[in-house]
């Protein structure tokens, strides 16, 4: 079943065509999934294959275009009727000689006559060789670039959006003290990350856990690479984990970020936790109504660059549903202004050649302030 409410879809909807007028867009082709779930539900995991949601300026609802063994999909996913729903033959998968992109304009051409169409340009499905096609079916002179049009509504979240996000920060809680318990000197890297991966996915006695991403958990001496995950190797003693996790509810994201040690951390290890420690907390205690982004980022930066330690990344972003939404960054030249039920990953990773250290949470703008999603501990994480 759907999860959320009719209404909710529909105002996300009414919110969106607004933003399609203040653009001059007539019909919107929704091409990122993670959009086509925000905006009817559809849960099929199918973004690689020509798919999108239309939105037509005149219309309450929305259409779901999609190849047809995922109607099935769609059926007790979205709250669309079956009516809304279309289809386009499973000949054109798989084929050399044939692409969805045909009837998919085709049906597109039936519900809208308008030439003034947004495109989000940017969609994994959407290549240079799909938008040769479509615009075989459709006239794409006026397309517009929509990129980021829905971003912007996802960025303020509804309480019931803001429930799920509570409770994948149980679930992510609970993944990694698990991970943690699990790493000992002789433990294999994939069992430590099997024991993430089944909590996540198991959640809590109370909250069952959703579809979730594999945790980057680059395990060393330092541990310093952002974005690998576990190896074939074992722990040895003196070597250090960077989790960087997420529970899931219903495709919102919790994220959560811990280094943990094994055997007592060196000196500089110990320096770079509380310069990660400090310049989070900075961030976290500058996060607050009618502030921008950027001043959170420069609040960062006062209390990180005494330590003179090195990191070039941002240090946090809008999260939401599938993890990032495309909100703002904690970056100097990002004026997003901060606003109530505004979601972020505050992320302090250090990411250089001779250091690395990752700590994070994620939060939520409250009128008084930020508001931690997690209730892990802030202290330095060590196994003995």
């Amino acid at each position: 079943m759907p999860a959320f409410s009719h209404q909710e879809y529909r105002e996300r909807t009414r919110r969106l065509r607004q933003e399609m007028a203040e653009h001059g867009i007539d019909t919107l082709l929704v091409m990122n999934e993670s959009n086509m779930n925000y905006l009817t539900g559809y849960d099929g995991y199918s973004e690689y294959v020509p798919q999108l949601a239309l939105v037509c300026q005149e219309e309450e609802d929305p259409w779901l275009i999609l190849r047809e063994i995922d109607t099935l999909c769609a059926t007790p996913t979205s709250y669309l009727p079956e009516s809304r729903i279309l289809s386009y033959p499973e000949k054109y998968i798989g084929s050399s000689q044939r692409t969805a992109w045909e009837p998919i304009g085709d049906l597109i051409r039936e519900r809208t006559k308008s030439s003034r169409i947004g495109i989000e340009l940017t969609a994994k499905v959407f290549g240079v060789k799909a938008h040769t096609a479509l615009a075989n079916s459709l006239d794409l002179s006026k397309a517009i670039d929509a990129d980021g049009m829905i971003s912007k509504l996802k960025t303020v979240k509804s309480p019931a959006e803001l429930a799920y996000m509570e409770q994948a920060g149980k679930i992510a809680d609970r993944a990694m003290q698990m991970g943690r318990l699990e790493i000992a000197a002789g433990a294999r890297e994939c069992d430590v990350a099997a024991a993430v991966m089944h909590a996540l996915i198991k959640g809590t006695p109370e909250i069952p856990g959703g579809v979730c991403a594999f945790p980057t958990m680059p395990v060393g001496s330092p541990a310093n690479a952002p974005h690998i995950m576990w190896s074939d190797a074992s722990y040895r003693m003196g070597s250090q984990t960077n989790f960087e996790i997420a529970g899931f509810r219903h495709r919102y994201a919790c994220a959560l970020s811990r280094t943990v040690f094994l055997g007592e951390p060196t000196a500089r290890a110990q320096h770079l936790h509380q310069a990660a420690l400090d310049g989070f907390l900075a961030q976290f205690e500058a996060i607050r109504p009618g502030v921008t982004c950027s001043d959170v980022a420069r609040a960062f930066k006062r209390a990180f660059e005494p330590f003179g330690v090195r990191k070039e990344s941002r240090s946090g972003y809008s999260i939401g549903l599938a993890w990032t939404d495309g909100g703002g960054s904690f970056q100097e030249d990002d004026h997003t202004v901060i606003e109530p039920n505004m979601t972020f990953h505050v992320l302090i990773g250090i990411f250089e050649k001779d250091d690395g250290y990752i700590f994070s949470e994620t939060v939520r703008v409250t009128e008084n302030g930020a508001k931690s999603l997690s209730r892990m501990s802030r202290d330095l994480l060590v196994n003995y």
